[in-house]
């Protein structure tokens, strides 16, 4: 009876464990739209709302903004760190390094210049910043009323 009872309790610590890694998962995820979209938005309207002359608006988006992405991409390490800690331990990620630091003449051959599997904090923050860039560019030059060219 007591073995099943142990059972049935890693069972739910299992189920546990789970759940709180695909939230945190999502949390990365989601972290990494805030930090490239998100907080760029909220920064520059609220130097919007707050300032009253343009030297202000470019003291508080330029001080501001990066000071607050800083902060929040700390908040983000952190956050992949719970992750990683709650996955548990990966034996193949931890022997392989990024092809970039091996050398192409290294003796180790072709083990050590395989490439390591992507990290999830990795892949979210690279899509996220494509996406910003990519909305930026739609706003610039679709959207926004500053024309580089006068038109006729």
């Amino acid at each position: 009876m007591r073995t099943v009872l142990t059972h049935l309790e890693n069972d739910r610590r299992g189920e546990l464990a789970g759940v709180v890694t695909a939230v945190l998962a999502v949390a990365i995820v989601v972290g990494s739209a805030v930090l490239w979209i998100g907080i760029p938005v909220l920064g520059l309207w609220l130097a919007g709302r707050f300032t009253t002359t343009a030297e202000g608006f470019l003291f508080a988006t330029l001080g501001g903004i990066p000071l607050a992405m800083v902060a929040f991409g700390w908040l983000l390490y952190r956050v992949n760190a719970m992750y990683l800690r709650s996955r548990g331990p990966d034996e193949q990620s931890e022997h392989r390094h990024s092809a970039w630091l091996v050398s192409v003449s290294d003796e180790g051959g072709r083990s050590r210049r395989a490439r390591a599997p992507r990290r999830l904090i990795d892949v979210a923050m690279t899509v996220s910043l494509s996406v910003a860039l990519v909305l930026m560019a739609i706003w610039f030059f679709f959207l926004s009323q500053m024309w580089l060219v006068n038109p006729l």
